[in-house]
């Protein structure tokens, strides 16, 4: 059995419904070995190799990886506190209200970017519908100075806790520190430098021909409707807001492998795609996922001695990748020298990616097909 004949399978995941459509890329020793598009990225409109998918937190490393060209550039550190960049995030609304903990509020102050990139800073998951209101159309700078200010959960590097917060803030700080909008920085010292003329920050009506919709999105048939609407395409969230093809998405990743073409510096790359949470347990709550111990790198996740994992059982411990709401999954096995982008358009809010654990059971296909192959 080759890659094509294993990817391929994802037609069935069309076949019975599961999802409207799917575009997969794999690369190995360097080539892209294998390429496939099925269903539809809308009604009466095929998958192509040039559809852009909605990459929901696939998005985080990208603006990781602008943050840590800032810290390159010798703005701030990794170690650096966050509140020596944003001196109001130190602070709190109210630091005796119902949710918040004086004793934790106290430390805020010691929460750096490496705690924040890493998902080990002790803020939540979310802000919460309470503190943010999509039917109000927040704007992303509005949302993300409300971010600033919500309690923490834990003790500032104690627990592995996957946050949006931690990414959003991050960002917004990257954005002080140079004085240049956080898309701009992006774009031009990560995607221009790179070639990756197809992943999409805030994409306007031109390319709506090219977006693939979301089945079951949040605030569906509002004017805030996740990822199809054109509020929430053109404000561009840091932390789950890009569009992109399976194939750039997969040069993107695959480019933190070794005497791989990427912007970054040597220590940058290694702290992106090493665990910076030294087994902390912890995971990702909203899907209750808890690893013990737990691995995180400074925008990667890590996947560690994690089990029945969405990288595969078979996967490396040294493999980094990322899953987003949308639908979408991205790894890279750096001891196999192999990596996958299999990108969809149907929500985990219905998990149909973990049960049955489809993308498991893809990438343990995918990964006995390279071993083959040696």
């Amino acid at each position: 059995m080759e890659f094509e004949d294993v990817i391929q399978s994802v037609d069935s995941w069309v076949g019975e419904g599961i999802v409207p459509g799917v575009s997969i890329a794999v690369e190995h020793h360097g080539k892209l070995v294998a390429e496939h598009h099925t269903g539809n990225a809308a009604p009466d409109r095929p998958v192509t190799a040039e559809t852009l998918f909605a990459l929901a937190s696939v998005s985080k490393p990208f603006s990781a990886a602008a943050v840590m060209g800032v810290i390159d550039q010798g703005f701030f550190s990794l170690d650096d506190e966050v509140a020596s960049i944003l001196p109001t995030f130190s602070e709190t609304d109210d630091p005796f209200a119902e949710d918040a903990f004086p004793p934790l509020e106290a430390q805020r102050d010691d929460i750096t970017f490496r705690q924040l990139l890493a998902h080990i800073s002790g803020a939540p998951e979310n802000a919460g519908i309470k503190r943010i209101r999509p039917t109000t159309l927040p704007t992303m700078n509005e949302q993300v100075e409300i971010m600033m200010h919500v309690p923490l959960k834990s003790a500032p590097g104690e627990i592995l806790r996957y946050s949006n917060l931690g990414p959003a803030i991050a960002a917004h700080a990257a954005e002080v520190a140079t004085g240049i909008p956080f898309h701009q920085l992006l774009q031009h010292t990560i995607l221009d430098v790179m070639g990756l003329a197809s992943i999409a920050l805030t994409p306007d009506a031109s390319l709506d021909d090219r977006i693939a919709i979301v089945q079951a999105p949040s605030n569906e048939g509002t004017p805030a409707e996740s990822y199809n609407s054109r509020y929430w395409r053109e404000n561009g969230i840091t932390w789950g807001g890009y569009f992109g093809t399976a194939r750039d998405v997969l040069r993107f990743a695959t480019s933190f492998l070794p005497n791989r073409d990427n912007p970054l510096s040597h220590e940058s790359v290694l702290a992106m795609t090493t665990d910076q949470v030294h087994g902390a347990e912890g995971g990702v709550e909203s899907l209750g996922v808890i690893w013990n111990p737990g691995f995180w790198g400074a925008g990667w996740e890590v996947k560690g001695t994690k089990r029945r994992h969405w990288t595969g059982e078979t996967s490396s411990a040294d493999t980094w990748c990322h899953w987003g709401q949308a639908g979408t999954l991205v790894w890279v096995d750096p001891t196999r020298e192999l990596g996958v982008a299999v990108l969809a358009n149907r929500t985990v809010r219905t998990p149909w990616p973990l049960r049955p654990a489809r993308w498991t059971g893809l990438s343990d296909a995918i990964i006995e097909v390279a071993d083959r192959k040696g």
